[in-house]
């Protein structure tokens, strides 16, 4: 009753327009005043110790260091080089689009970041070379969900909170993954591109191309030190954030085309979007928190048990679960509000911990692009000047690709468990 309650009102607070962390620790209030003897003082204390840890801080600072480096018309350094090394391709505009939202990934850790900055030279660029609209939004987009995988990556740090797996460990445990992503997107790309008989650049030189690395390099530099200290052990993931914040204060001063006002925007945006993913997460962790008091988590857990015992199946059912959850919520609560079932799911099937962790963010960014809710899609149409519903068609077959990675991902823990096997304890 006291879940269901829970449920009811979450869903009325959405309807009126609250926004979602509110609208969950709300109807969390609202249900155990109404129907629990747990004391009221509880679940401020909860709303606290939810973000009082330590790897959360890891979230400011990469965020705060991906807004310095925007500053500085990284974007268009990193579509440069993009368009030097794969440009010549077939379909080479889009190619490089994917590329550079791989290079961004590594820098930003937001996918709506990532396919507004990128979105906003190359859906234009696109469309004078004679690509469909609605292709340029579908690429730009799916190419975006790389973000939250390749570190550094804001969710795999909420991933981490919610779970207790290491996220440092996380962290390069999304690097091969974000890879086979970006290939099998480039691929597809490629294959559209051979069909409808896209253009491509002209080969660019040698000499072309060291000019756009040297351009290019050192905002590179910044994940290769971020990932380089993580997987020698030098610092964890948190200590990563700190440098990567010195490291992009230092290149922000040196190329920074904006004057102070941009500095202090940037200041405030991150600010801003620090707290927002904060107010959510703590919101979740108090609906969530409920739904394992009244036994809930638990109940779904056994009804996918009572399916079958084959953790095949179960981790089958589990993402399956996941994707329908992403479709219809944003990645952070969705994550905080599952996070007790994938704990459970976790330990009673013995799921390889980062294999399956990278398999649950990915799952969860499919609905970034998917209706209802496909964020990434909406602000890549609104670059375009073009109607959401006219990108359904072409989403799908990204979305299939992307989908039979995250397979791969989950029923081969190898592949993501090679390079945090090589970190040094």
């Amino acid at each position: 009753m006291t879940a269901t309650v829970m449920i009811l009102v979450f869903l009325v607070l959405m309807t009126l327009g609250t926004p979602i962390g509110f609208s969950m620790g709300l109807a969390a209030v609202v249900a155990i005043a109404a129907f629990e003897s747990a004391p009221l003082i509880l679940l401020p204390q909860l709303f606290y110790t939810s973000i009082d840890n330590f790897s959360l801080l890891a979230i400011p600072l990469f965020v705060f260091a991906g807004a310095l480096m925007g500053l500085s018309g990284i974007t268009e350094q990193l579509v440069a080089l993009a368009r030097s090394l794969v440009g010549h391709l077939r379909g080479g505009l889009a190619q490089a689009n994917v590329l550079t939202n791989t290079f961004m990934s590594a820098i930003s850790g937001s996918a709506a970041a990532d396919v507004a900055a990128v979105g906003s030279i190359m859906i234009p660029a696109m469309t004078r070379a004679g690509y469909d609209k609605p292709f340029a939004v579908a690429v730009t987009s799916s190419a975006a969900m790389l973000a939250p995988i390749i570190p550094p990556s804001i969710i795999a740090v909420i991933y981490s909170s919610v779970t207790g797996v290491s996220v440092g460990k996380l962290f390069i445990a999304g690097v091969i993954p974000g890879i086979i992503c970006a290939m099998a997107i480039m691929l597809l790309t490629w294959y559209y591109a051979l069909r409808a008989g896209t253009p491509r650049d002209t080969k660019a030189t040698f000499a072309q191309r060291g000019r756009a690395i040297v351009v290019a390099g050192p905002a590179l530099l910044m994940p290769v030190l971020v990932l380089g200290g993580i997987l020698g052990g030098i610092f964890t993931a948190t200590e990563a954030g700190a440098l990567a914040c010195v490291y992009a204060l230092i290149y922000c001063l040196f190329r920074m085309r904006t004057g102070a006002s941009a500095f202090y925007e940037a200041v405030m945006e991150s600010a801003i979007t620090t707290g927002t993913a904060l107010v959510v997460l703590a919101g979740a962790a108090l609906f969530s928190w409920v739904l394992v008091r009244t036994g809930s988590s638990a109940a779904m857990m056994n009804m996918i048990m009572g399916v079958s015992n084959n953790p095949h199946v179960v981790m089958a059912l589990v993402l399956g679960m996941l994707f329908f959850v992403g479709i219809v919520m944003e990645p952070i609560p969705a994550l905080v509000l599952t996070g007790p079932l994938l704990v459970t799911a976790a330990n009673a099937m013995n799921f390889d911990p980062l294999s399956f962790g990278i398999a649950v963010i990915m799952m969860l960014i499919v609905g970034s692009v998917t209706p209802p809710v496909g964020v990434l899609a909406m602000i890549a149409c609104r670059i375009a000047k073009i109607p959401y519903s006219s990108t359904f068609r072409v989403i799908i077959p990204f979305t299939l690709v992307w989908l039979a990675v995250i397979a791969l991902i989950a029923y081969v823990p190898s592949i993501a468990n090679f390079l945090p096997s090589l970190l040094t304890e």
